[in-house]
């Protein structure tokens, strides 16, 4: 079985975080900066919580699920504390960002504050280094982070927690399956997502390709990347065995992939274990990142 989870591993985990904040640099303290990027032209809403000194420092991306309600910011926090700058920021069309609201431009979305990070001028604002950047996604955002680490070149890391599959969205309303039926029914609730609703969503899931929307097509592209998934054992939102190990499994068939997967307990939110998640993603990132 690919899950690497024990008992000593989770104290390990606990390990890393940080129990005291880092002196400030004088110079180059730490801070947050408010964003506005563009996308397709689109401006999208974003902070980046800098790190303590003059860097460049490695950047992690923290990508939203659907809607985003949860934004793991206590892991960027601690990421930052951690020497990682971590940028936030919301898809077009979702909580205020210009545009409408898509799946299917949710990897566009990510690889243009790719784009923006790597521009010499902001590279040098933002003290970060071009060469070593990273995805992190939660639920529908850990499918962004597998969809665009596949397309975009030279990241370091692509971490996926609890990822949702749209491929096996897409399949489970062309039988119209009872929970892909309650997936539009929800879609119609989220008035923070622009022009985007059931009949959006599967407007969209119907017309796009298998092989774009299913995480376990996209291996290939993420070969030479540092790839983490990490799911709880009680979500049932996202369920490790129908979302996660088939992706794994797919990835490890191919030769030289490296993967690292986790199965630890907690709900799709990981509500009662977020320190053991952040010490398990802080091991992985000082490991492989940086």
């Amino acid at each position: 079985m690919p899950w690497l989870i024990s008992s000593l591993a989770y104290l390990v985990a606990l390990s890393v975080t940080a129990a005291d904040d880092p002196t400030p640099n004088p110079e180059f303290p730490p801070a947050i900066v408010e964003l506005a990027i563009e996308s397709d032209g689109n401006r999208l809403p974003g902070h980046i919580y800098l790190a303590n000194g003059p860097g460049p420092h490695p950047t992690v991306l923290m990508l939203h699920g659907f809607p985003g309600n949860e934004k793991n910011l206590d892991i960027a926090q601690e990421l930052r504390r951690q020497g990682f700058n971590t940028l936030f920021f919301h898809y077009r069309g979702a909580w205020g960002a210009e545009g409408d609201y898509s799946i299917l431009t949710l990897d566009d979305d990510t690889a243009a504050v790719v784009d923006y990070l790597r521009q010499p001028q902001q590279a040098s604002a933002l003290r970060v280094d071009p060469g070593k950047i990273s995805l992190l996604g939660h639920s529908l955002g850990g499918y962004t982070a597998l969809a665009a680490g596949s397309q975009i070149e030279d990241l370091r890391c692509v971490g996926a927690m609890a990822p949702a599959n749209p491929g096996l969205w897409q399949l489970g309303m062309a039988v119209e399956d009872d929970n892909a039926l309650r997936l539009t029914a929800y879609a119609d609730s989220l008035f923070m997502l622009n022009n985007f609703g059931g009949a959006q969503l599967l407007e969209q899931l119907r017309g796009a390709p298998l092989q774009a929307l299913d995480t376990r097509a996209f291996g290939p592209g993420l070969k030479n990347k540092s790839v983490l998934f990490v799911v709880g054992e009680q979500d049932d939102v996202t369920p490790a065995q129908s979302m996660t190990l088939p992706v794994i499994e797919a990835y490890q068939k191919l030769p030289g992939f490296k993967v690292e997967s986790h199965l630890i307990p907690g709900d799709h939110s990981f509500s009662e274990n977020r320190l053991q998640l952040t010490g398990l993603l802080l091991k992985w990132l000082q490991r492989d990142c940086r």
